[in-house]
Formats: C-alpha cells, sequence, structure tokens
C-alpha cells in the first residue's frame, strides 16, 4: 500500500497580514504643528497690534533704555535656517538606510536647536528687561518664550525618533517617524521667520 503526498504551500492558510495604518503620526504632527503655528501667530498679531497703538499714540514700545538688538534674533534665524538642511538630512539617510548619516544629522539637528535656544537666552540678557516692564515687552516675552517651547518639543520629538532609529525601527518606507518630526521642526522655522520680520525688522 502506498502513501501518496501531497504538497501544500503552508502561506496559503496564512491569514492575511494587518493592513497598514494609515500615516498616523505624520497627521498628529501636522495637526500639532498647525496649532503650535496658530497659536504663536495670535500671540505675535496681538504684540504687533499693541505696538501700533502705542506707535500711534506716540509712545515708547519699550521703557526708557531698553534697546531691542537685532543681532540674536538674526543669528537665530541662521541657526534655524541651518537645520532645516540637517533635518532634511536626516530624513534622507533614513529613508535610503544610511544610518551613519542619519545619526550624524540628528546630532547636528539638535545641536543648532541648542544653540537657537542659547541665542533667545543671550538675546533676554541683552534686553535686561522686567516681563512686566511695558504690554509691549510682556507680549515679546510671551511670544518669544512661546516659541522657544515649541522648539524644545521639537527636539524632543526629534531625539525619541533618533533613538527608534537607532533600535532599528526607522528604516526605508518606515522612516515616517523622523519624517514627522522634520514636519513639525519646518513649522518651528516657518514661524519664526514670521516672528523674526515682525519683531526684528520692522520693530
Amino acid at each position: 500500500m502506498s502513501i501518496t503526498t501531497v504538497d501544500r504551500n503552508p502561506l496559503i492558510d496564512a491569514p492575511a497580514a494587518t493592513p497598514r495604518r494609515p500615516r498616523v503620526l505624520f497627521v498628529g504632527a501636522a495637526f500639532g504643528a498647525a496649532a503650535s503655528v496658530l497659536l504663536v501667530a495670535a500671540e505675535l498679531a496681538v504684540y504687533l497690534q499693541v505696538r501700533g497703538q502705542l506707535a500711534s499714540a506716540g509712545d515708547a514700545t519699550f521703557p526708557e533704555g531698553v534697546v531691542l538688538p537685532l543681532t540674536p534674533g538674526s543669528m537665530g534665524m541662521v541657526t534655524l535656517a541651518m537645520s532645516a538642511v540637517t533635518i532634511s538630512w536626516a530624513v534622507y539617510a533614513l529613508r535610503n538606510d544610511d544610518r551613519p548619516n542619519a545619526y550624524v544629522a540628528v546630532g547636528l539637528t539638535l545641536l543648532l536647536g541648542v544653540a537657537f535656544i542659547n541665542s533667545t537666552v543671550y538675546l533676554y540678557q541683552q534686553l535686561d528687561m522686567a516681563v512686566t516692564a511695558s504690554p509691549a515687552g510682556t507680549l515679546l516675552y510671551i511670544v518669544t518664550a512661546t516659541h522657544l517651547l515649541m522648539v524644545v518639543v521639537g527636539m524632543m520629538f526629534i531625539a525619541v525618533m533618533g533613538f527608534q532609529a537607532l533600535g532599528g525601527q526607522l528604516t526605508g518606507r518606515d522612516a515616517e517617524g523622523m519624517s514627522a518630526a522634520a514636519l513639525y521642526w519646518f513649522a518651528i522655522i516657518v514661524i519664526y521667520v514670521v516672528i523674526w520680520y515682525g519683531i526684528y525688522i520692522t520693530k
């Protein structure tokens, strides 16, 4: 008596793969970036309105002796512009499975973020103005501090995605996390361009 064996493909009876979720993290980062930008833009609009009212009344924007320096704000602008290149480099490197370059790019982006924070702190030292010295001064601190908080959040986002990449979780098409962090970082840069022009250039 002979036994006939039938060749079967074990994958035929395998369950279907779990469908990929839509870009949840990227969409969430987009909403977070939009909310953050709108918050800072609203604060900046109030600052510009108060500054315009003071100018119309012939009053000074800041207390006597307080000068708003241009250099720290402009250095911050240059620093963030450079970080736009490094964060783009990080995303490109991860999508091409180039981990060494991705780690360097993430590190440089975080370093530039620290440099931006340092330039903002230096600005506060140069102002040497109490938070409640004038309505415009208070609003200046609110706008710049809110944006500074955005930078800190963005740096934390990038750092977390960097650690995930280090653990092998972000490669090729799965580099969505770093793309989401880059999206938020670009929102930080865009709103700072508006701040830089509205506060430092048109002062």
